[in-house]
């Protein structure tokens, strides 16, 4: 009989994969507003003249601090 507490690691385990395997978010589909307001607080220059898909690429591409 497998006990309560090896259940509970292995969905601990499982659980703690899953967040290490997340990809970045899909800025394609956001708001041009909302993609410039990121890019300002992650300190992109230059955003100001920056289209849609280029907000995303910029902001998929710079690393999270």
């Amino acid at each position: 009989m497998a006990s309560y507490r090896n259940l509970a690691d292995r969905d601990r385990t499982q659980v703690s994969h899953k967040a290490e395997t997340r990809t970045s978010p899909e800025y394609q589909s956001w708001r041009r507003d909302d993609l410039y307001h990121l890019a300002q607080m992650r300190g992109i220059e230059n955003r100001a003249n920056m289209s849609n898909d280029e907000l995303a690429q910029a902001l998929s591409t710079q690393k999270q601090s």
